[in-house]
């Protein structure tokens, strides 16, 4: 794992699952401590309203988008410089509201792990050399 720069840990461990299994799939998943090596980073989360609705003469969030941006740095050997840097890669998922603060908590949970578990597949299917958008539009 290279930088964490999120406060959420579930993020990161989905973002590491998701390169790890698709490492795995495609029979290149390795002991850490050899080269070729990949550092993930974990940049960012991004939380974006998809809109508000009136229930009850209060008004209540009809949904969200939560993102998570990645970076993936290939190393081959001891030198200082990654011979392939993914970029930022950041994947959504969107989340319906909910009346009740708990289940809200729990879909974002989900959302945050299904985000981080994508971020982390994109940036494995980039250093395998299969063609993945860099980005989605907000």
């Amino acid at each position: 794992m290279g930088q964490v720069l999120i406060p959420e840990p579930l993020a990161a461990q989905a973002a590491a699952s998701g390169v790890r299994s698709e490492l795995a799939a495609a029979g290149r998943l390795a002991n850490g401590s050899e080269f070729p090596r990949l550092l993930l980073d974990v940049l960012r989360v991004d939380e974006l309203s998809r809109g508000i609705h009136v229930q009850a003469g209060q008004p209540r969030g009809s949904g969200m988008s939560v993102a998570l941006t990645v970076r993936g740095r290939l190393f081959r050997g001891e030198s200082g410089d990654p011979s392939l840097d993914t970029g930022d890669l950041r994947r959504s998922v969107q989340v319906s509201g909910d009346s009740d603060p708990r289940a809200d908590s729990a879909a974002y949970d989900v959302a945050l792990r299904s985000a981080g578990e994508r971020a982390g597949r994109a940036v494995a299917r980039i250093i395998l050399g299969i063609p993945e958008p860099n980005d989605e539009a907000q």
